[in-house]
């Protein structure tokens, strides 16, 4: 199993950062493609392979692969693409993406049944690409997931926190909605993003050991899954959205306790 922490454009220069990564006894960084990159990726492709890192990559988050509109999905697939491509002059160990659109009608059954043809081509093309380049293609869940997007051969990336808080939200008892969700997709399940939770603010991607998570949970996570690829998710101090990041302390805690969880 490695464990691994994100790293994005704010994180610059990457050289230092993906250093201080490695340094911190992490064995791979989550590397977001949010623009300027992958064009613009000079820096970040000399980091790489400097460093000898084999990294995974976080498609950017206005790609919307699952959107109905054929404009918009076309210069998603661009997109997809040209993210993949990068990703393929790498050691890669997974490429994760989010099914997204930001389609109001898609509560009407034709308009989502276009975002679902949609999606599924988008994954098709993605994991054809991943099989060729040697790495797996990973949908991760969050508010705009469905299990109809849970398509062909792609793989999940289960984020523990988006799952919490989505559940919360709906009311749900999360422990009883994880545990059947894994039993559904353990064998597709391929990556964990583990970071905290606070309910009161419907706050996620906090430190670990901060928030409200039980964390016998988490440790049923990777007792019940064999898994290969865990990545601290990590990126506020407090609440999430307030431009109070989490820093390297915060980080180096939450590797530290989810190590004590999960090697106790």
């Amino acid at each position: 199993m490695k464990i691994g922490a994100p790293a994005w454009y704010g994180h610059r220069p990457f050289g230092k950062k993906l250093r201080e990564i490695l340094e911190m006894g992490f064995d791979y960084s989550e590397i977001a493609l949010d623009y300027p990159l992958p064009e613009k990726a000079e820096e970040l492709e000399r980091a790489i392979k400097d460093l000898d890192l084999k990294p995974a990559f976080h498609a950017p988050l206005d790609m919307l692969v699952a959107c109905p509109r054929d404009e918009i999905f076309r210069a998603s697939m661009k997109i997809l693409k040209k993210c993949l491509e990068f990703a393929a002059k790498f050691e890669t160990l997974y490429f994760n993406f989010h099914a997204m659109h930001f389609t109001p009608t898609y509560i009407f059954s034709e308009i989502k049944a276009q975002g679902i043809r949609n999606l599924e081509q988008a994954i098709k093309f993605a994991v054809e690409f991943g099989r060729e380049a040697g790495f797996d293609i990973c949908l991760e869940n969050d508010q705009f997931f469905m299990e109809d997007f849970v398509l062909g051969d792609v793989k999940l990336t289960l984020d523990l926190g988006h799952f919490v808080i989505d559940s919360y939200r709906l009311g749900e008892d999360y422990r009883k909605a994880l545990k059947d969700f894994v039993k559904k997709y353990e064998d597709r399940i391929a990556v964990l993003h583990v970071h905290d939770v606070n309910f009161s603010s419907f706050s996620d991607h906090l430190a670990l050991g901060s928030g409200d998570l039980d964390y016998e949970v988490l440790k049923w996570l990777f007792e019940s899954l064999g898994l290969r690829f865990v990545l601290l998710e990590v990126f506020w101090k407090d609440v999430k959205y307030s431009m109070n990041f989490a820093d390297r302390d915060d980080l180096q805690k939450s590797l530290n306790f989810l190590k004590s969880i999960v090697l106790r």
